[in-house]
């Protein structure tokens, strides 16, 4: 049982560091903040921060690994279903209200390691789905490695884009607009290969006509 009390006093802890971090990143530059910001904030003691964190760079990886985990989830189960990327989901996401802590780090200064550990995992998944679900079949005038670094990229750059502008379409529109930008270089690099290998057959799932 105390074991139990104690776990939950940790967590709410946490619950409060990681909100007011949120709150401060979307005010005020990273570079700024201090962990005293951090403790008026959140309404804690220094003792009680320093039980749980290192400094304010350890709150922001832990922030950083939370959201992490939980994106890579979704791009996982994507590439699982045979999709390449689950761009309606990330974008809606970053949309909901729940996400603020998401979208106020993405907004910050301190968002590199954010995009950048997100470019290495889209781009790791999309590989996957490409080497499993196509190149079984199809001859790719481009490297696999290319196609999947060039559909994180673009991804990425319309999705930060997106949180930058403060989302001024909703997710759908989003998703509808990636499609529409991504889909026919993709489309006509597997009609390319279609045509080379002598296959007359439908795209697979993963690159449907109306779907990546």
């Amino acid at each position: 049982m105390k074991q139990e009390k104690a776990d939950r006093r940790s967590q709410r802890t946490r619950r409060l560091v990681s909100a007011a971090f949120a709150e401060l990143v979307a005010e005020m530059p990273y570079d700024k903040i201090l962990v005293q910001d951090i403790l008026d904030r959140a309404g804690i003691g220094r003792t009680t921060f320093y039980a749980h964190y290192f400094d304010k760079e350890d709150v922001l990886n832990s922030i950083i690994e939370q959201e992490l985990e939980l994106l890579t989830r979704q791009i996982d189960r994507a590439a699982t279903g045979q999709r390449l990327i689950p761009s309606l989901e990330l974008f809606e996401h970053a949309y909901h209200s729940q996400n603020q802590q998401l979208r106020a780090l993405m907004q910050s200064r301190a968002s590199d390691f954010l995009w950048e550990a997100l470019q290495v995992a889209l781009c790791r998944a999309i590989e996957s789905a490409l080497t499993t679900h196509w190149t079984e079949k199809y001859s790719s005038p481009i490297p696999v490695p290319v196609v999947s670094e060039y559909l994180a990229g673009a991804f990425l750059t319309l999705l930060k884009w997106w949180v930058t502008a403060d989302m001024p379409y909703p997710p759908e529109q989003m998703e509808r607009i990636f499609q529409q930008l991504a889909l026919p270089g993709v489309w006509a690099l597997l009609t390319e290969s279609e045509q080379k290998a002598g296959i007359d057959a439908d795209v697979p799932t993963l690159l449907s006509r109306t779907h990546l």
